[in-house]
């Protein structure tokens, strides 16, 4: 055909074909002066233009960012393209404002300097040095020239020197400071109540109704994810270690080689006496028990019997009753500040007070076992089974290179692949796309069974390197939508939430009503607890991360004003479960500013410094948005 077309290429015929190539040429450059094919813009600030690739390009780099910084907790659902783009837009808005802020404030960045700071990165630099191939090679990757890219970065550098120059220009003054240190640390005397959901509530029995009309309007609440199930291959020591041929030769070879990996640990019998105090207990808590176990201490550094005052006095009831005898211990198995000050004792010393996160500890040591060098036969156990993990390490790397050609080759099963190797195809439950359990929990695998190839086309993922020595590659077997079950499938559940938002709306009016009757002067908390029963509770005074109370209890009860005139701050809260909180707040201690260091309030200064700095940095943006002519198209 090309022939036949050079042949008659000639005389008009060639004038034809020369015309038919110019017209569209000449249409598609006057196209191009009239801006029709122009790149679909997103936004405009002040003239200055935003266009659909660069909000898919910093998209696509927000996404990685989220993935990067969440790792397993990564779930693709929680960022829909719609909400990363609408926030990649502001970002852009703001960036662009910000871009001519600092041109208006003539803000620069020299060229010694960006050369400078772009040496300094360290994925440019190879054994401490600038690279200039590792250099040419990632901005290639980006598909920028060199020049676009030192100045995207010279972009960059003033952006944050303009963010440096107001947020770093913030001071936190002594009144701040002292102001923040009486909030953080003060303290409040709280007395609670419960009020019982589940008892006021009885034995209320819904109507189908009331059912059906709460199923109806909470539908979205009984909404089952699209899920699947998928079959699957896994690669990791403990799988392949099964089809290692062991040998009696290999096995004690294996020993001779690694002795030292095998030796048996030194054992100690130990005694102790606990003084239990919880992890997060406040300085006085903690104090007091210090000097309960101090004062243990002492008593048996003057002759006491230890198993006589352990029976009195420890409380750790396992081995109270026992004289404290917790039996031999190894490495590895007590709290690490105990074993620490166990294997510094010699037979018959007893240590000094030791915190661990069960409380105070005084340790006895009873008696000693020294280890030494394991034997053969009582350790074969351990020495196969590291023998194995050794082999299949080695073996991990070829099976996984077989698993990904055999399961490319077979795209629509996976038998195939696992004979060849040797192992089972396994089946997971259901899991949606916050991920399944085990191996099945990874973004990684989430990401691969609801992909297209995967879920659409009904293909093998490729292999997924889940870490250093787990490789999978899966296929789903079954797959149903997003969908809400009909109300006969659920009814009882349905009934449950209802009799729980009842209790719950009883609880609550009964909770508002008694608070009113006690801010009145007409009842107390005390009396009501005894009259119906219900749990009462009266503290000292308490901080801000109290755990002994709901944190509901001590959220509100911090957010109450201050007892006024002799009268407490009285309120209600909803708790989980249905059930209501009636709480008082009857005495306020302030924080006392005057206790802390110079280093620690030094501390306390920056970081209020650096809040305020990017509180005022973020009403420079709003300041700048509000002024500048933006359209969002």
């Amino acid at each position: 055909m090309l022939l036949e077309i050079r042949e008659k290429a000639q005389g008009w015929f060639a004038w034809i074909i020369v015309i038919l190539i110019t017209i569209p040429f000449a249409l598609w450059g006057i196209q191009s002066y009239l801006g029709v094919g122009k790149e679909p813009v997103v936004a405009s600030v002040n003239g200055d233009e935003i266009t659909q690739r660069q909000v898919d390009e910093e998209a696509r780099h927000l996404r990685e960012q989220l993935r990067q910084r969440l790792g397993k907790a990564y779930r693709p659902e929680m960022f829909t393209d719609k909400a990363l783009r609408k926030e990649v837009v502001e970002q852009l808005i703001e960036k662009v404002l910000l871009r001519q802020t600092a041109r208006e404030w003539k803000l620069r960045v020299g060229d010694d300097q960006l050369r400078q700071y772009i040496r300094s990165l360290p994925y440019f630099q190879k054994n401490g040095r600038f690279d200039i191939q590792a250099y040419n090679i990632a901005v290639r990757n980006q598909g920028m020239s060199q020049r676009g890219f030192e100045e995207s970065v010279r972009q960059d550098l003033v952006m944050d020197q303009l963010k440096r120059g107001v947020a770093v220009s913030a001071i936190a003054t002594d009144n701040e400071i002292n102001e923040w240190l009486r909030l953080r640390d003060q303290r409040r005397k709280v007395a609670w109540l419960r009020v019982s959901g589940s008892k006021l509530v009885g034995d209320y029995k819904p109507s189908d109704e009331e059912i059906k009309s709460y199923y109806e309007e909470h539908k979205k609440r009984w909404l089952i994810p699209e899920r699947v199930k998928v079959a699957y291959i896994l690669l990791d020591p403990e799988t392949v270690s099964a089809g290692v041929k062991v040998t009696e030769e290999a096995l004690r070879d294996y020993w001779r080689e690694h002795q030292g990996e095998f030796k048996v640990p030194e054992e100690r019998r130990v005694r102790h006496i606990l003084v239990a105090v919880p992890q997060n207990a406040d300085d006085e808590a903690v104090a007091k028990a210090r000097n309960k176990a101090e004062a243990f201490y002492k008593r048996l550094k003057k002759g006491e019997s230890f198993e006589k005052l352990a029976r009195e006095a420890s409380d750790d009831p396992g081995s109270k009753e026992k004289g404290g005898d917790l039996g031999w211990i190894s490495p590895g198995i007590m709290p690490e500040a105990f074993e620490k000050a166990a294997y510094a004792l010699k037979k018959g010393e007893i240590s000094q007070p030791v915190r661990t996160p069960f409380g105070f500890h005084i340790i006895l040591v009873d008696g000693i076992r020294n280890g030494g060098k394991g034997d053969f036969e009582k350790l074969r156990g351990q020495i196969e089974a590291a023998y194995r993990r050794q082999q299949a390490e080695r073996e991990i790397f070829d099976k996984s290179e077989k698993l990904a050609d055999l399961t490319y080759e077979n795209p629509d099963e996976l038998t195939t692949a696992a004979e060849a190797l040797g192992v089972k195809v396994r089946e997971s439950d259901w899991f949606d796309r916050r991920g399944g359990k085990g191996p099945l929990a990874s973004p990684k695998v989430v990401a691969a069974a609801f992909s297209e190839d995967v879920l659409g086309e009904g293909h093998n993922s490729e292999l997924i390197e889940l870490d250093e020595d787990r490789v999978l590659v899966l296929r789903v077997v079954d797959h149903e939508e997003e969908r809400i079950p009909p109300l006969d499938k659920i009814k009882s559940q349905v009934r449950q939430a209802v009799v729980r938002a009842k209790a719950a709306e009883l609880a609550a009016r009964e909770g508002e009503k008694l608070a009113n009757r006690v801010e009145s002067g007409e009842t107390t908390l005390e009396k009501i607890a005894k009259e119906k029963g219900w749990k009462f509770g009266q503290t000292d005074f308490i901080g801000r991360n109290d755990t002994h109370l709901p944190p509901e209890v001590v959220a509100k009860a911090f957010h109450l004003p201050r007892p006024a005139d002799g009268k407490p701050s009285v309120a209600a809260v909803s708790l989980a479960m249905g059930d209501e909180a009636v709480l008082v707040v009857s005495a306020v201690k302030d924080g006392d500013p005057g206790k802390l260091g110079d280093k620690e309030r030094k501390q306390v200064a920056q970081a209020l410094a650096g809040r305020k700095g990017a509180a005022q940095f973020r009403l420079l943006v709003r300041y700048l948005k509000s002024k500048a002519k933006i359209e969002r198209k």
